[in-house]
């Protein structure tokens, strides 16, 4: 990777690490991020962009705009942390207890300014007017993004592209793919509701436990059964609640899981065999109930010229044998999703990962961590894809 690119980031690769680290120490939660915003919208108007702050929450855009230049070009960085407390024993580690960036949001933000830096001192080769989107809330549902388009961040842009590092690719690969490239993703709800009583008289009581019981191993049999061999589909229950002690029937068990789907006919036919085996299985045990079927975040899309545009952009920077251009889906969620519903573009993925270091736990856990490299790595590409 000798790219010019990479070479004029490595020249301020410890401004990139400082700067992830700041964001990384002081982490803020979905429409919370006070000083995230404001810090990075600071640095983006030091570097001579044109800043518009708080346009919805704390996110904002900031331009950077070239005399003669046609069209532009939106990237966008997330900027919420995870209520979730750092187990990694470093000197950045999070100073805000139960909070830290354990996603990688503090990366993104990074290769955000780091493009900005790298575009501002390129401006003579940009053919395009640049938009950094800095969004809120990415973490928690309904998520910052409808309330940014909403607010008109997309006015006057003719193509959006989005980053996420993923720590399961080594650092120095990136990936995309045309078409679906993360999972719509639902939250489904249960109660079944009887009778309570003694636990040593059950004959008198309407027991739910078994009922939920029996659910839980149904609901397994949809995606086996039900959803094609060759579609893609998750439905996982995570909690089971029921009861307080030894000795007493519940009147009721609650079931919390989640739904995964790639394809918008699958996620109806999901929310409506979910719907419809909840009532038979109560109606069985002659229970009452209770059906949940909460929409989140829809599937990331990429457009194939989206991905085109980035595979090119990341083989210059990177190298063809180091560029993945038929990732395969993801099955978490992303309100990416909406910005490439409104315009074209696409959602790659930058290795954060360092097997050699030690560096290999997923996004999401508390000892989740980046090799820095990919700060740079990052920078370089989304820079490149702004100048084409």
């Amino acid at each position: 990777m000798n790219h010019a690119l990479i070479a004029a980031a490595e020249r301020f690769r410890d401004w990139l690490v400082t700067t992830r680290r700041d964001l990384h120490q002081n982490p803020e939660l979905s429409l919370k991020e006070k000083r995230t915003g404001m810090t990075t919208a600071d640095a983006l108007e030091k570097l001579g962009l044109k800043v518009r702050r708080n346009l919805w929450g704390e996110g904002f855009i900031a331009d950077l705009d070239v005399p003669g230049a046609k069209g532009r070009i939106a990237l966008r960085a997330d900027m919420d942390a995870l209520p979730i407390q750092e187990l990694n024993q470093v000197d950045y580690c999070s100073r805000v207890p139960g909070v830290a960036h354990m996603c990688g949001h503090d990366t993104h933000m990074t290769m955000g300014l780091g493009a900005a830096r790298l575009l501002v001192e390129h401006r003579s080769q940009l053919k395009k007017n640049v938009r950094f989107i800095y969004q809120p809330s990415e973490e928690t549902p309904p998520g910052g993004a409808k309330g940014l388009i909403a607010a008109g961040c997309l006015e006057g842009v003719d193509e959006v592209y989005g980053v996420h590092n993923q720590p399961l690719l080594e650092v120095g690969k990136v990936a995309t793919c045309t078409g679906p490239m993360t999972a719509a993703a639902d939250t489904i709800r249960m109660r079944l509701t009887g009778r309570g009583g003694h636990a040593s008289r059950p004959h008198e009581a309407l027991d739910p436990i078994p009922a939920a019981c029996a659910l839980v191993s149904q609901l397994q049999s949809l995606v086996s059964r039900r959803v094609s061999p060759s579609a893609q589909a998750v439905v996982s229950i995570t909690r089971f609640s029921a009861g307080t002690t030894h000795n007493i029937i519940p009147d009721h068990a609650d079931l919390l899981g989640t739904v995964r789907t790639f394809d918008a006919a699958i996620r109806d036919q999901l929310d409506r065999e979910i719907g419809q085996m909840t009532a038979g299985v109560a109606a069985a045990h002659g229970l009452q109930h209770e059906y949940e079927f909460e929409r989140g975040y829809d599937s990331i899309v990429n457009h194939a010229s989206g991905a085109q545009a980035l595979c090119k952009a990341a083989i210059e920077v990177v190298g063809e044998a180091n560029v993945d251009a038929k990732y395969p889906a993801q099955t978490w969620g992303e309100d990416f999703a909406y910005f490439l519903q409104h315009r074209p573009g696409a959602f790659f993925v930058v290795g954060s990962g360092n097997k050699a270091k030690g560096i290999i736990e997923p996004v999401h856990s508390a000892r989740f961590n980046v090799d820095e490299s990919c700060l740079v790595i990052g920078s370089a590409i989304l820079a490149k894809l702004a100048m084409g």
